[in-house]
Formats: C-alpha cells, structure tokens, sequence
C-alpha cells in the first residue's frame, strides 16, 4: 500500500481528545497522547481509549513549537497492543494543518 502523503515521526506532538461523534469526553477520559507519526492526510497514536473504526473525533493537536489546533478526524484503523492500549488511524476531516509546525 502506497501513502498518499508522506509520514513524519510524531514523538513530540501530542493530542487531547476533546469529543467523540460529538460528544463531550468527561474529565476522567481526557488526556494527553503522544503521537507516533504524522502527515498532512492525518496520524497515528496510542491510547487507552476504546474508539471504534469509524468514530469521528475532535482533537487538540499540539505542535513542538507551541501552535494548537483543533482537528476533526475519523479512526480508519485501530490495533489492539498486550498492554491493555490501542493504537489508531486518525484521518482529518476538517481542520487542516500545516505542515511547516511539523518537526522532520
């Protein structure tokens, strides 16, 4: 399978997940997540979370230098790991972000 757009280590960018399919996450479910890597068509990342494919999610996306985004996706993959966490596609639909915050 080719990527339509290329694919930059994520280590330190971060999301908050703020809602899924529209709905609020309450306190105890809000949390910081490192992702693994990113491009401009979306990212993966790990998290305790149990998200289903198709789930639309509301992120804040933190970038290294400080710039925040909101950020609409859908979960198009997830992966169970031994460790009780998951590891998820998250594929933008709105919010588009510029790559120039993107550390290579």
């Amino acid at each position: 399978m080719s990527r339509e757009f290329e694919r930059h280590p994520g280590g330190e960018h971060i999301i908050h997940i703020i809602s899924i399919n529209d709905e609020d996450v309450d306190d105890a479910a809000k949390q910081w997540v490192v992702v693994h890597n990113i491009g401009k068509g979306g990212f993966r990342f790990a998290c305790k979370a149990e998200l289903q494919i198709e789930d639309r999610v509301k992120v804040l996306l933190s970038f290294p230098d400080g710039y925040q985004q909101e950020v609409l996706g859908r979960i198009c993959y997830s992966e169970e790991l031994d460790d009780n966490q998951y590891v998820y596609g998250f594929s933008i639909l709105s919010g588009f972000y510029s790559m120039q915050h993107v550390v290579v």
